[in-house]
């Protein structure tokens, strides 16, 4: 079904009437505002408007929501709507909303969804990182919108579909955007003068996937833990998770077993000859070596808490090990990376959470991988079991998924030529997903791009000790960064961010006062602490090369 677009004169002509009406005191007066927000009710927008395959979009509800200082956003126009799919039976509708400032600062800005996405981003709240209390994006002046990808549920079964999958992958990205801009048109006469993305773990990847096959679009992109492999991510996934459950569950760790692991890890990386200070993170994580093989139990059978049983060191191999695909799929990767060591029992988003999980099921990363093999690769066969599930046997599929969801093509040249500036984060122990793989990604890029060029638009920086929300561990409670204002100064003013940023950490209630702050280093630059000074100040920190392993 396609939607045919209104005559322009005809919407002009009839917001007039409807201004000239309630000028003229007939009725209950609406304001100009009011009847220019409610005029985007019940439109449509052509197929050809938008700019990959559709059968075009509908605007279901505009609504004019009033300043509140209960929620400190400003006057704005809530457009809701729907862009229907080529083929209903291969797709869903892309649910999406649009948020228009009375006050507008001629700029928008696209917010990426999480997980398995599958619920309409709202687009109200801060970008990734922001600092408690500092103004949202959508009390700047931005116009901000979001999607949910093409389905609803936050599960993996829409991957049974193809054009659903391919508006996860990157299609639903363009198409938001592109309805998005024309929202702008109608409703302020004028496109965006610049355009942002921000967006954490799945929304990193497809903030990663817009400077990469959209790059026209979009003037900056922040990208935090970005899911970017996410065919290893899901692959390691389900290794992970066969490992725990191997020979009824013998690879699961309990929490003490964890806190073994943590404890040893503690005395291993984080000494003061390592980074200078003892804190409880892993600061210098370039050079964190860690072998599981030391807490194994004698004779390798499970005899307790204090030692880890062959099965439990395997399922920690799984987890910290590179796994190789034995084939190439996107771009030419053949691996995923392991991930790093530290944070394994810190407060939130632990290996409980991620990793271990409660029992021999595993956690988040194994229901995901689970899923992502069974609908996505084995679409559902009758029968299959995740479990069972060897990748060899699945090249053709995987090689054919991998295209459409990785976001590892490491040739950004377009974005560069057009100003593009893109800007990474890295918590060190998120067990989301390795912060390892977006390492490799970024050298991925410098190497095809040379040095000299990728300084000119690329910046991973990276927070040690740091969980998938953006949460530490002892030592260091919060990270945050006004990415925004970053962003605005790199793309907007040529103010290229430097090698020493800080990160700050804020109290909970208002009017948030800042409480501690930190360095951010610049990858491959660690925080290492200088000896004396306040470890809650960032001038007590150096930015340093890791040492070699």
């Amino acid at each position: 079904m396609q939607f045919p677009h209104p005559r322009p004169t005809a919407y002009a002509a009839s917001l007039f009437v409807a201004i000239s009406v309630a000028a003229c005191g007939g009725g209950d007066k609406m304001s100009q505002e009011e009847l220019a927000c409610a005029s985007l009710a019940g439109t449509t927008i052509d197929k050809a408007q938008i700019g990959l395959p559709s059968s075009g979009a509908r605007i279901t509800s505009a609504t004019l929501v009033r300043a509140s200082s209960e929620t400190n956003l400003p006057e704005h126009c809530d457009v809701r709507g729907a862009i229907a799919p080529v083929d209903a039976t291969k797709g869903y509708d892309i649910n999406f909303r649009v948020n228009l400032p009375s006050g507008w600062n001629e700029k928008a800005m696209h917010f990426g969804g999480s997980g398995y996405n599958g619920t309409v981003v709202a687009a109200t709240g801060p970008a990734p990182s922001a600092p408690r209390g500092a103004p949202v994006p959508l009390a700047r002046g931005y116009a901000t919108f979001g999607s949910d990808s093409g389905h609803v549920g936050g599960n993996a079964q829409f991957g049974v579909r193809e054009e659903a999958l391919e508006n996860f992958g990157y299609a639903q990205m363009k198409k938001t955007r592109d309805v998005a801009v024309e929202l702008m048109k109608r409703r302020y006469g004028k496109t965006p003068t610049r355009t942002y993305w921000v967006g954490s773990s799945q929304g990193g990847r497809e903030g990663l996937t817009v400077a990469q096959r959209f790059p026209a679009d979009y003037d900056g992109v922040l990208a935090r833990v970005p899911v970017l492999s996410f065919t290893g991510l899901q692959l390691q996934g389900n290794r992970v998770a066969q490992a725990i459950a191997a020979n009824n569950g013998a690879g699961w760790l309990n929490e003490a077993e964890v806190n073994l692991v943590q404890d040893r890890v503690r005395q291993a990386g984080d000494t003061v000859a390592a980074d200078g200070l003892v804190d409880g993170i892993i600061a210098n994580y370039g050079s964190c070596q860690f072998d599981p093989v030391v807490l194994r139990c004698a004779g390798g059978a499970d005899t307790g808490d204090t030692c880890l049983s062959d099965a439990q060191i395997n399922t920690l191999n799984a987890l910290h090990t590179p796994m190789q695909f034995g084939f190439p799929v996107a771009n030419g990767v053949t691996q995923y990376q392991g991930w790093g060591w530290g944070g394994e029992n810190d407060p939130l988003n632990n290996w409980l959470s991620w990793v271990t999980g409660t029992d021999a099921n595993g956690g988040r990363i194994a229901s995901l991988g689970n899923q992502f093999v069974r609908y996505f690769i084995a679409q559902d066969a009758p029968g299959f079991d995740p479990l069972s599930f060897n990748r060899a046997d699945w090249q053709a599929r995987i090689q054919q998924v991998s295209p459409i969801i990785d976001a590892t093509d490491p040739d950004l040249s377009a974005f560069h030529a057009r100003g593009g500036k893109l800007i990474m984060q890295e918590f060190g122990a998120d067990y989301a997903r390795s912060p390892n793989a977006t390492i490799a990604y970024h050298d991925s890029v410098v190497q095809r791009m040379t040095p000299q060029t990728a300084d000119q638009f690329l910046r991973l920086y990276f927070t040690p000790g740091a969980d998938h929300g953006g949460i530490g561990g002892s030592g260091w409670p919060a990270t945050s960064v006004d990415w925004v204002t970053v962003l605005e100064n790199w793309v907007e003013k040529g103010q290229a961010p430097g090698d020493k940023l800080t990160q700050t950490a804020h109290a909970a209630t208002a009017p948030f006062a800042q409480t501690a702050e930190r360095p951010l280093c610049r990858y491959p630059l660690y925080a290492r602490y200088n000896g004396s000074g306040d470890v809650n100040q960032a001038a007590s920190y150096t930015c340093t090369a890791p040492s070699a392993p």
